[in-house]
């Protein structure tokens, strides 16, 4: 139960407390004035009916029946000054109650740096609860005056405005060209897009002035967002708004790939296997760990990647995956299955698709339904030869059915992970970037110092911008050479750890290392661009996506492999930057 007055939501717990209070002290300022009443009355050798002095007790609360002379028992004396207190309190917190939605909106009006939330929905409230746990100030926006979660995001204690996030008017209200971030997590894209025009147009008319707040749009359809990233409004956009298109189902991948990375028993270098991925359901979740993977296992002895996609509708996903993506078999080899994954013959022929020794196996189950997602993982587990090989289950929420996966189970339980929780994949650390960003970045000014000391700097170069003038592309294109560190450190038998007092850290590599190493991030370089649609070319030309250096590495010219051989060795510069340290793990 609440009160609901122009676009602000008061919880009815927040009056409750206070008014039970009032009405016990005032039952008591009455009581005792009763029987002060009543013995003052007695002692004057006076009597009246009890109605009679129950009416002048009530007249204490309005100074009308308190003025009494002679000597006054303690209870009257009481009563005279509790109950005028309690009456000016109540009118206190009338007034309070009825200008209190004014006196927070004019409140919010004048905040600054503030985070304004638009979707109340399962990842909007991830959102408000880390920024508040964070101790930050949250508007949140919701169009829906039934949803639940408005209670609970108010007892968090972020305010709720009601209305339409694409509302400039709204927008401006909750002061959105003073925030510090805009975040569009509503369940629509279309309306998501619309928040981000909305506040282009708002922010426009405000000026420009001071910093540019972050806007960040969550596009759940992973086609449209990639193809927003690379449109050319995404590289223009205005000083006065950053603009960066997100989508839960890459960030669920990232987070899988980082815990569980594909090439935990790979050897070394000359170790024969590989690895091999088998995705069941290839919807955004499936499309979503199968690009990741495949930008990213790029490993040690240079084996390429095998994936294996089962799905009841293989050959239309396939079809539609590489019109998009019409490079992905020269990253990686792919195999479709058009198979039921719930037909009963499944089963019995799962050990031979998953593979053999030679291969280092992960099942990945992805489908968009918790409960069917587990009962094909828990399937799935039953039937595998190897009791090593992970079956990595993607479950939405955290609690529930993934909790199931949470102890220690005996046999196949202890081969189920959970992945894919929007708790996680949509949390303040993983939209802010956290340690990935702060990688990222220091590659990035690593890169762009360097190519200033060679002469090679150009201002009208878009990839030698500061990074707050990077367009998302370029960030994003960091991002990923940041997400591959940690594989080129556990091929030298390192890792990334934080600060470790009394633990000396690997200040450089040797040269077999870097060229280990160098050799891998080419791989994952040439990844990267196949991927993003780029082709061979006699030249570089960025603007038709063409590139010279998409070649082997014994291909490339000796300049440009020390380009890939300098980054890999300022590796613990750029860690210490971040906070983090290179240690030795004893491989």
């Amino acid at each position: 139960m609440a009160v609901r007055r122009k676009g602000l939501r008061v919880p009815f717990r927040w009056r409750y407390w206070p008014w039970l209070a009032m009405c016990g002290l005032a039952a008591l300022a009455i009581g005792l004035g009763y029987a002060g009443f009543s013995e003052h009355l007695a002692t004057r050798g006076e009597s009246l009916p009890p109605l009679t002095i129950l009416y002048l007790a009530i007249q204490l609360f309005v100074l009308e029946s308190g003025a009494v002379a002679g000597p006054l028992p303690w209870q009257l004396d009481v009563a005279r000054f509790l109950a005028p207190v309690v009456a000016a309190w109540a009118v206190v917190q009338t007034l309070a109650l009825v200008f209190r939605d004014e006196f927070r909106a004019l409140c919010v009006r004048r905040w600054k740096g503030h985070t304004i939330v638009c979707g109340l929905g399962e990842r909007g409230m991830a959102l408000v609860r880390g920024f508040r746990d964070a101790g930050e100030r949250v508007v949140a926006i919701e169009s829906d005056e039934g949803n639940d979660d408005i209670a609970t995001c108010e007892e968090l204690g972020a305010v709720v405005r009601l209305g339409r996030g694409d509302d400039p008017a709204l927008l401006a209200s909750v002061g959105a060209h003073r925030a510090r971030r805009i975040i569009a997590v509503c369940g629509d894209d279309g309306t998501n897009l619309e928040i981000g025009t909305s506040l282009h147009w708002l922010l426009a008319a405000a000026g420009g002035s001071g910093k540019p707040p972050d806007c960040f749009v969550h596009v759940t359809d992973l086609r449209l967002c990639n193809l927003l990233r690379q449109h050319r409004l995404m590289a223009n956009t205005p000083d006065y708004l950053r603009l960066r298109m997100f989508n839960v189902y890459e960030n669920a991948a990232r987070l899988l790939w980082n815990e569980h990375p594909l090439e935990r028993d790979l050897s070394g270098p000359d170790d024969p296997r590989r690895p091999h991925l088998v995705i069941l359901g290839l919807g955004q979740m499936g499309e979503s760990v199968l690009l990741q993977a495949a930008r990213t296992a790029h490993f040690a002895n240079g084996r390429p990647l095998k994936v294996t996609v089962i799905d009841r509708e293989a050959d239309k996903r396939e079809g539609s995956l590489l019109q998009r993506y019409p490079n992905l078999n020269q990253v990686c080899e792919t195999q479709f299955l058009e198979v039921d994954v719930e037909s009963g013959s499944f089963g019995d022929r799962l050990s031979a698709w998953v593979g053999g020794d030679d291969l280092i196996r992960t099942v990945a189950v992805c489908f968009d339904d918790d409960s069917r997602s587990l009962a094909c993982a828990l399937a799935v587990a039953g039937k595998l030869d190897d009791a090593g090989i992970p079956v990595l289950v993607r479950m939405s929420s955290r609690r529930g059915l993934a909790s199931l996966l949470q102890s220690e189970g005996k046999g196949a339980g202890r081969r189920l992970h959970a992945f894919g929780a929007v708790s996680r994949s949509c949390s303040r650390e993983v939209l802010l970037g956290g340690k990935l960003d702060e990688l990222a970045r220091a590659a990035h000014d690593d890169y762009v110092a360097n190519r200033r000391r060679e002469g090679a700097y150009r201002e009208d170069d878009p990839s030698l911008r500061p990074w707050e003038e990077l367009d998302e592309q370029l960030r994003e294109s960091n991002r990923y050479q940041a997400d591959h560190m940690a594989a080129k450190l556990r091929a030298v038998g390192c890792c990334l750890a934080p600060p470790q007092p009394g633990k000396e850290p690997v200040q450089e590599f040797t040269d077999a290392e870097v060229e280990l190493m160098a050799r891998m991030e080419h791989a994952r370089w040439n990844a990267e661009r196949l991927l993003a649609g780029w082709q061979y070319g006699p030249r570089r030309d960025p603007e038709n996506m063409r590139s010279p250096y998409l070649v082997p590495w014994e291909d490339l010219p000796e300049e440009i492999k020390e380009y890939d051989r300098q980054a890999v060795r300022n590796i613990p510069h750029l860690v210490h930057l971040a906070e983090q340290r290179t240690y030795r793990n004893g491989r």
